[in-house]
């Protein structure tokens, strides 16, 4: 059986020769259905650069990313958007949602794009 989400050697530098910045160092992981995982670490240590990541809004320097079985560094950005839509959810840090909508319609948003269903966004 295969991991949910796996990654493996999974690296991510910023800039190059002398200026380098190497965030990610070759990082392994794998979670099962169920599993849940916490990251913890200082200011600038990658959490929000892997989760960054694991969530496709940004390519490694090199490694692999699968998900359900989908390679998702080999993806394009429409399988991306799509593969995001139907099985990634994001909780913001800072507050991301659409002025015009309530709570609520800014919850089901994702849900009436990925149906075809413009009731949402015909406010905008």
């Amino acid at each position: 059986m295969s991991a949910l989400l796996e990654v493996r050697d999974l690296v991510k530098t910023y800039g190059s020769g002398d200026a380098a910045t190497h965030v990610l160092r070759g990082l392994t992981l794998a979670l099962e259905k169920g599993e849940m995982a916490a990251l913890l670490g200082a200011s600038g240590s990658g959490k929000s650069t892997l989760l960054t990541i694991l969530g496709t809004l940004m390519q490694p320097t090199s490694g692999s990313y699968t998900m359900l079985g989908q390679d998702l560094l080999a993806a394009g950005d429409a399988q991306l958007t799509q593969f995001r839509n139907k099985h990634i959810g994001f909780v913001f840090q800072f507050h991301n949602l659409l002025p015009d909508f309530t709570a609520l319609e800014n919850v089901l948003f994702p849900t009436a794009v990925r149906e075809g269903r413009e009731t949402a966004a015909a406010r905008t």
